[in-house]
C-alpha cells in the first residue's frame, strides 16, 4: 500500500481510510487467509493514525481516536477469534459501516 504520509489533503486521507475499511470487509468476506485480514488491519490502522493527526476538525479527530481503538481491538483478538464466524461477521459489517461513514465524510466536505 502507499505511504499515508502522500495523501495531502484530510479528505484524500479520509477517502484512503475507507477504502482500506472496504478491503478490510471484503478481506474477510471472501474469506481470504488470515494473514492477509492481519494485513488490512494494519495498513487501516496506519492510514486512520494519518487521517486523525491531519483531521480537519476535533468531531473528526474524536470519531478517528475512535476508529483507532476498535481496529487496535480488532488486531488484538483476530488471532484468537478470527476463526469464529459470528466475529468474522461482526467485524465484516463494522468494517462496511465505518467505510460508508468515512466516505459521507468526504462527500459532505466537498
Amino acid at each position: 500500500m502507499c505511504d499515508p504520509s502522500r495523501s495531502k489533503t484530510p479528505q484524500q486521507r479520509l477517502s484512503r481510510l475507507a477504502a482500506a475499511f472496504g478491503r478490510i470487509a471484503s478481506s474477510i468476506e471472501e474469506r481470504q487467509p488470515e494473514g492477509a485480514v492481519g494485513k488490512a488491519l494494519h495498513t487501516t490502522q496506519v492510514l486512520c493514525t494519518a487521517a486523525a493527526s491531519g483531521a480537519p476538525s476535533t468531531e473528526i479527530k474524536a470519531l478517528l481516536t475512535n476508529v483507532q481503538r476498535a481496529l487496535e481491538t480488532w488486531r488484538t483478538v483476530w488471532p484468537r477469534l478470527g476463526g469464529q464466524r459470528e466475529f468474522r461477521q461482526a467485524v465484516a459489517r463494522e468494517a462496511n459501516l465505518w467505510a460508508r461513514k468515512l466516505s459521507e465524510l468526504v462527500t459532505d466536505a466537498k
